[in-house]
């Protein structure tokens, strides 16, 4: 029976064909998107090994601040004393050595504008010698004089930048220059760690720029004597220095140093995997429909093995491992093409962020293979568990007959599609109307799962109807009431084809629809209440290490022509035990700038000690006017804030706002955007002169109008939604080899 059921398998070898396709592009892309994720995983994990290679013990303060979005830059320090009695009073320590290294060093280029970054930070530090080998010069000598600096090999070629060339760079400390003295690289040719940046100045340079103080260190990196094992030598500083910093080991270190990038990797890993369950998704309709109709022209076969003596469950497990072996072949070559796909991937990478990503070859760990196997195989049964239930019911007689078993009834299909479309709404509205806190997935990706699925059970019921009224264009030739007459026959086939495009054609448009809403949204709500025509902005890919001094509102008001001037300093800090993203600035200023409503309260001028919250904040941490809770900020601040006022959310005002002398401990000592406000639009131009003028010597700074402000918000919904539109290309490719498939069978 099994060898039969094979051999009439095998006989349509160009239906099978595309059946696979199917599976072999979902499983591709999903083993693509795990293998590409592993991939800069492990190479992160690796680099951090070897750089930590020769570290034992490693200690850092610790930090009160919420954890940061930008992980880099360090904001807690070890002081001196506590880096002497590491070096003097701990029995074991072989050796120890202060370092100073943190985000926040941005080189200016031959171009006059400082150099980008893709993500990688670009790190500043004080040089010490290095006695692992880790670090190489290649160029010239260390920095040995305060106006002195070595830059990393990729900062090198990035910029163009040799040796006695004259470098600015901007800091904590506003734009200075210094001499090329040294190039340097890493072991193993290298000329960066993953992509960073770095500029080495002298230890006290890089103390004052980098850390704001003297006499502090980031970390301390001691090694073991012989016969201390790094356990050992571990517990004996952590009971030496007491409990405010963080003592590791190496090990650890590059544990915790590689988990740092784990979120990045795991989001790309996350990103592919739903396009690509989408794409097996759509490709069980296309399956489906392929064993529904094999089914239904193999009648005279089946009915003949039964009659041969074939039981049902014989008939029914024979469709079934057909499946399976095609499922279990298909996925096996998605998984091949996928872990070469993954490659691309990482190279493609590489290619848009001009990173050098610390990748080593491919890594294909074994749950890749298990799970897309697993999940390429399982789509393919369960897509084949109707019709390889309905081939079993054939009768013997059937064999006697020339015609195929006629279709059943819609009803119950009907009914079901119903019921199951009404689920996948109920889902959706649940979670839309925010009926139902979290469970995102669940909710928004099994209402959308159900809706489709009801949609597709729905459409036999009236694919006959519109067929027809569709058709009536054709009718006056004899092909196209064959056609039309064919496609309304079997209202099943017809709505499982069609079901499979409407997937990918809906998930495109509805990506469409939702950009250019939210494109137009967010044009309407700046207009609407950004009360401002100039802003100053910082670089983008600065963080919130770049920006200009907030002092500089003073100056920015005195043009004539100006009005209001609102600078702000935002930072995540530890407001009330939560992690919140707090602005800090003249909140005078900002009800002008901003229009805000007030709700409860004032909103006026606010002093040191006082907060003013948005509306949701108010509702979700239960606070009223009056109430005190306590600020925690990245360098050490704690400060108690009592609630003054609260105003209404709007699409540039939505986070808690506090006085300038409350962001004295935030991150970064400097503002990232800027406001003003003139007393004619007509001035535009010549304030916007002004401005370029007194922030000529700052390039991470430009002075735009509202409307490219506007512009730089829709620029990044049309990458976003350049990149959907390639993935969902996937959906379609698959509903596409569904009609051809439906055509050909």
């Amino acid at each position: 029976m099994l060898r039969a059921m094979l051999r009439s398998l095998l006989s349509h070898k160009l239906r099978l064909l595309l059946s696979a396709l199917a599976v072999v592009l979902g499983t591709m892309f999903m083993s693509a998107a795990f293998v590409a994720g592993d991939t800069m995983a492990k190479g992160f994990e690796q680099l951090f090994e070897t750089v930590n290679e020769d570290v034992d013990v490693q200690v850092t303060a610790k930090s009160t601040a919420p954890e940061q979005t930008d992980s880099e830059v360090v904001t807690a320090f070890v002081d001196q004393a506590t880096a002497d009695t590491i070096a003097n009073d701990v029995d074991g320590v072989a050796h120890s050595t202060p370092q100073v290294i943190t985000d926040g060093a941005r080189v200016i280029g031959k171009n006059g504008k400082v150099v980008g970054s893709t993500g990688a930070p670009r790190f500043g530090a004080g040089w010490v010698p290095d006695n692992s080998g880790l670090l190489e010069m290649r160029e010239g000598n260390p920095p040995a004089a305060p106006n002195q600096i070595a830059i990393s090999a990729n900062l090198a070629k990035k910029t163009g930048y040799t040796i006695n060339d004259q470098v600015d760079v901007i800091t904590l400390a506003p734009r200075r220059t210094f001499t090329l003295v040294g190039i340097f690289g890493y072991r193993g040719d290298r000329d960066s760690l993953g992509g960073e940046t770095t500029v080495a100045f002298t230890m006290p340079v890089a103390q004052e720029l980098m850390l704001g103080k003297l006499g502090v260190y980031t970390n301390v990196d001691a090694t073991a004597e012989t016969g201390v094992t790094p356990e050992e030598l571990k517990n004996r500083i952590a009971a030496k220095i007491g409990p405010s910093y963080v003592v590791r080991t190496g090990e650890e270190t590059a544990k915790a140093q590689s988990k740092d990038v784990a979120g990045f990797t795991s989001f790309l890993k996350t990103f592919l995997v739903v396009f690509a369950v989408v794409g097996l998704f759509t490709g069980a309709f296309l399956i489906f429909n392929t064993f529904s109709m094999l089914v239904a022209q193999r009648t005279r076969e089946l009915a003949l093995y039964r009659s041969f003596g074939a039981s049902r469950g014989q008939v029914n497990r024979a469709v079934l491992i057909e499946s399976v072996l095609l499922g279990l072949l298909s996925s096996i070559v998605g998984l091949v093409l996928g872990i070469g796909v993954g490659w691309l991937l990482v190279l493609l990478l590489q290619k848009l962020t001009g990173s050098d990503l610390p990748t080593n070859g491919i890594s294909v760990r074994p749950y890749v293979v298990v799970w897309t196997l697993l999940v390429g195989t399982g789509f393919t049964v369960l897509a084949a568990v109707i019709p390889a239930v309905r081939a079993s019911r054939v009768a013997p007689i059937a064999a006697m007959r020339d015609a195929a078993t006629p279709d059943r009834p819609l009803g119950r299909l009907t009914l079901a599609g119903a019921v199951v479309f009404a689920l996948g709404v109920l889902l959706l509205a649940l979670k839309l109307t925010d009926t139902v806190k979290g469970n995102l997935a669940l909710l928004l990706g099994g209402g959308a799962a159900l809706a489709f699925l009801g949609v597709a059970m729905l459409a036999p019921a009236i694919s006959r109807p519109v067929t027809g009224w569709l058709g009536a264009v054709f009718r006056r030739s004899v092909p196209g009431r064959l056609g039309v007459r064919n496609t309304g026959r079997n209202p099943r086939r017809t709505a499982v084809t069609a079901a499979a495009l409407m997937i990918g054609v809906t998930l495109a448009t509805g990506a469409g629809v939702i950009a250019s809403s939210v494109k137009a949204g967010v044009t309407k709500l700046f207009r609407q209440d950004l009360n401002a025509e100039l802003i100053v902005m910082s670089d983008f890919t600065s963080g919130t290490t770049g920006g200009f001094n907030p002092a500089k509102a003073t100056e920015m008001a005195a043009i004539p022509g100006v009005q209001t001037v609102l600078a702000l300093q935002s930072d995540r800090v530890s407001l009330g035990d939560k992690a919140t993203q707090v602005v800090a600035g003249d909140a005078g200023a900002a009800t002008t700038v901003f229009r805000l409503e007030r709700v409860a309260g004032e909103i006026r001028a606010i002093n040191a000690g006082e907060i003013l919250l948005d509306e949701d904040t108010a509702k979700d941490r239960n606070l009223s006017v009056g109430d005190t809770l306590r600020m925690r900020t990245a360098r050490g601040g704690d400060i108690p804030e009592q609630v003054v006022g609260i105003f209404k959310n709007n699409q540039v005002a939505s986070t808690p706002m506090v006085g300038p002398a409350d962001a004295t401990t935030f991150t970064s000592p400097l503002a990232q955007q800027g406001f003003v406000k003139l007393t004619d639009p007509d001035r535009a131009a010549s304030v916007e002169q002004a401005l370029n003028a007194m922030f000529a010597g700052n390039p991470e700074v430009s002075v735009v109008d509202s409307s490219a402000l506007i512009k730089q918000q829709n620029r990044i919904l049309d990458v976003i939604l350049g990149i959907l539109y390639v993935l969902l290309l996937l959906t379609i490719v698959v509903a596409v080899l569904g009609v051809i498939n439906t055509l050909l069978l």
